[in-house]
């Protein structure tokens, strides 16, 4: 009986102890399941959160792009409708623009005629008409500016997007369309470097499904379609989300976002292998930890008398339950090596590779967040100098505006920058920039920020003031940095710059306008020898708009014979007879003096037609008085420095004159002591060449400011002309001893001297009586018309 209940006993114990196993088995299970679900879970969530954020740092890199491009092309815009430019003009604009926006290609300028401006200048197609082309069309459909798909350049090259912007004038009108393109090979240059993981990048499809951005440059040639992979309209239709597609044998898991002004979307996809190999690995090493599990079962069940099993069992499955709790830094006391020794060990082993697996999981959220710290901060920074850039200035500009307050900004340029890179090289020109930079950034406070506008210009944000005396004050802090710091390779440079300022809201009421008039400004303090500094106000938008109205006559008068000469005799004091004509230019139906006007055409390149128109008539008309009248009278024309770059100038004179069969000898070029200090070896050179023809040289205006004999050893003048001023001045005191000496000097050697402006017989006398050369001036005659020159030159002074 006994013997039956031990039986009995061992029967029921083994079954209870095979029902615990099973239960175990059954909950070990249950827990490996779930343990793999939420790792798997937390997994899943966590690569698509990190793929999200990469996507969106990829697209905040295009819209930087995208951002910085359109403002480079607003600005444009502003710049040619505050006033009218030459086509020479408006390339330097373009130079000017691409240099700080260099991911323009090019950038051109279509009018409704059809006619294109294009920097850098290339040979388009003979039948090339840019109002037919998407950009234009699109741009005037719309009103708007505007980005365009991708398309072919006109070349059919390669591919570009463009952003074109309507062109108006002052008065609202249309007058063309600007646009800039942006090659997409470019474009993926920006982002495409952006690795992701070992296997991830970046690339952007349009709406056809076209891959447009890609690191594979084949793919965006053959415009690979991603519908084969997947369907793009799906994509376009949810406009952010995830996806999973096959791409040539491989599995891609991708995250994207749309990118609205390029009717676009950008992907960052990754291997779905490399996504999940860290899991799979977990998901190794859970089913390693169970079946070693169920391996310590069996053996307990061999070994169920043994009183030293259930306890390292429940050990075992208390330490499993930690894992599960997300604590996978937990480790079980090793013990003799038997049988449960060594599932300790493989389970010690088992927790150490789950946390090291945490652990890079863990490295990669740091590296997630470094890395959108990093992009954050190169948005708002210029890379070459670390200091705030344009976007960042316009950011806090704007913020201020934002408070009504007053706000000043000042826009600073260096003087000669050019010259430092073409003599210096553009490494030195890099570190000025940098070591500039630095003394700017050293000025900053909460009341005062710096930018670097582009190139080598700056702008400096003065809050809540708009008072002259403490703007006056920050240029005085800004010019001793300057002097008494500035220091590259161990030797001390001194930095030239001109500052242009404009305060809010007496000046400008937004923030491109505040910057277009400092850069107004800037301008004018630059064409001041004595001024390295302006304030903005409306007399520089009047004297604008006075040289936009003088200009637009000189352009009609060049175009529809609006100019005419008239001459003022120069007479021999000693025998009393005009010797000399000087040639003076007038419009012929406005009265404003050559003073206002000669100005003008300098400044817009229009002195050269002028000049030669100048010459060709005075030619003409010295022909007819000397060849048809029997006469030998000599003409004297201006000349501009600008004249020096008029490429084939002598050619034409020289043409001119054979043409009309006039001799070089009687024919005279005035030129001025200004004209030789500003250009002096390249001035040289090419009046010698004019003496060598024949040509008669005069130095004009001696007297104003100037005054060098030394330009007498290089050039073979024919004749001193003494300035008015020179002449009133000396001959009011009596002070004729000067002026005597000064005649002496130049008769010396065999220069004549000519007295201009001699308006009163007591001038006259004066200076026949220190034996002066020549007289011009209203006393004998006012500037007369060929017409009236015949009876003219018939009379004799005395």
């Amino acid at each position: 009986m006994k013997e039956n209940k031990v039986k009995w006993y061992n029967s029921l114990l083994i079954k209870v102890n095979w029902a615990i196993v099973i239960i175990i088995i059954i909950f070990i299970a249950i827990l490996t399941f779930a343990i793999n679900q939420y790792i798997s879970n937390k997994l899943n969530g966590y690569l698509k959160e990190y793929n999200l954020e990469i996507v969106k740092s990829l697209q905040k890199d295009v819209n930087k792009i995208l951002d910085n491009g359109e403002n480079a092309l607003k600005i444009t815009a502003d710049l040619l409708a505050e006033s009218p430019k030459t086509e020479s003009e408006i390339l330097s604009l373009f130079e000017k623009v691409k240099n700080n926006y260099q991911e323009f290609e090019y950038i051109y300028l279509a009018n409704q005629k059809g006619e294109i401006i294009i920097k850098p200048q290339i040979q388009l197609p003979a039948a090339f008409d840019p109002r037919q082309r998407n950009w234009y069309q699109k741009a005037v459909k719309e009103n708007k500016l505007i980005w365009t798909d991708a398309y072919l350049d006109a070349n059919q090259r390669y591919l570009m997007i463009t952003v074109a912007l309507p062109l108006l004038d002052q008065r609202g009108a249309r007058v063309g369309v600007l646009a800039a393109d942006i090659r997409l090979s470019e474009l993926s240059s920006q982002i495409v470097d952006k690795k992701i993981g070992q296997t991830g990048y970046p690339f952007i499809i349009n709406k056809k499904g076209q891959i447009i951005v890609h690191p594979n440059d084949k793919l965006i040639e053959e415009r690979y379609n991603v519908s084969q992979a997947f369907n793009p309209q799906v994509v376009f239709e949810n406009k952010n989300g995830f996806l999973e597609y096959n791409f040539k044998g491989q599995k891609k898991i991708a995250a994207y976002l749309t990118l609205a002004r390029l009717d676009s979307v950008i992907f960052s996809q990754i291997a779905a292998k490399e996504v999940f190999m860290i899991k799979d690995e977990i998901r190794n090493m859970i089913f390693k930890m169970g079946l070693v599990v169920l391996i310590i079962l069996t053996i307990s069940v061999l070994c169920i008398n043994k009183k030293y099993l259930l306890n390292p069992l429940s050990e075992l499955v208390n330490q499993i339950s930690k894992v599960a709790s997300r604590n996978y830094n937990v480790q079980i006391k090793e013990r003799k090596d038997d049988e449960i020794g060594l599932v300790y060990k493989e389970f010690n082993n088992m927790t150490e590779e789950i946390n090291a697996a945490y652990q890079q999981l863990a490295a990669y959220n740091q590296e997630i967040t470094a890395l959108n710290g990093e992009l954050e901060h190169q948005a708002k920074h210029d890379l070459l100098t670390g200091i705030a850039n344009r976007r960042s200035f316009l950011e806090e500009l704007q913020f201020e505006l934002a408070k009504s307050k007053k706000t000043t900004i000042i826009l600073l340029d260096l003087d000669n920058f050019k010259e430092i890179n073409d003599t210096l090289g553009h490494v030195y020109g890099d570190q000025i920039l940098k070591k500039f930079s630095s003394l700017l950034a050293e000025l900053e406070n909460k009341l005062v920020s710096v930018a670097r506008f582009g190139g080598d210009e700056f702008l400096i944000l003065l809050k809540e003031t708009d008072s002259p005396q403490k703007i006056k004050k920050y240029i005085k802090k800004i010019k001793k940095l300057a002097v008494n710091h500035l220091e590259i390779n161990k030797q001390e440079l001194y930095l030239g710059f001109s500052l242009g300022i404009a305060s809010y809201p007496k000046d400008a009421k937004n923030s491109y306008d505040l910057i277009t008039k400092a850069d107004t400004a800037m301008y004018e303090a630059k064409k001041l020898y004595n001024q390295d500094y302006l304030f903005y106000n409306q007399k520089m938008i009047n004297k604008m708009k006075n040289k936009k109205l003088i200009k637009e006559k000189l352009q009609k008068a060049l175009k529809n014979d609006g100019f005419e000469l008239k001459y003022q005799p120069q007479v021999k004091i000693k025998t009393g007879e005009i010797e000399y004509l000087e040639a003076l230019i007038r419009f012929k139906d406005y009265k404003i003096s050559p003073g206002q006007f000669i100005p003008v055409a300098e400044e817009y390149r229009l002195i050269n037609q002028i000049g030669r128109w100048v010459t060709e008539k005075a030619i003409k008309e010295l022909a007819v008085l000397n060849n048809k009248k029997g006469r030998n009278i000599k003409i004297s024309i201006n000349f501009s420095a600008q004249q020096l770059n008029d490429q084939g100038y002598i050619e034409f004179l020289t043409a001119k004159l054979k043409e009309n069969r006039v001799a070089p000898e009687f024919l005279e070029i005035e030129i001025t002591e200004s004209l030789l200090i500003n250009n002096e070896a390249k001035a040289i050179k090419y009046l010698t060449e004019l003496s060598d023809l024949g040509i008669k040289l005069a130095l004009d205006d001696f007297g104003t400011g100037y005054s060098s004999l030394n330009y007498v050893n290089y050039i073979s003048f024919d004749k001193v002309k003494l300035d008015k001023k020179l002449i009133e001045e000396f001959l009011a005191y009596d002070n004729l001893e000067t002026i005597s000496s000064l005649i002496a000097l130049f008769n010396s050697i065999k220069l004549p001297v000519v007295a201009e402006g001699v308006e009163t017989r007591e001038q006259y006398q004066k200076l026949k009586s220190i034996n002066c050369d020549y007289i011009q001036g209203y006393l004998f005659s006012k500037p007369v018309l060929a017409a009236k020159l015949d009876k003219l030159l018939s009379q004799t002074f005395n």
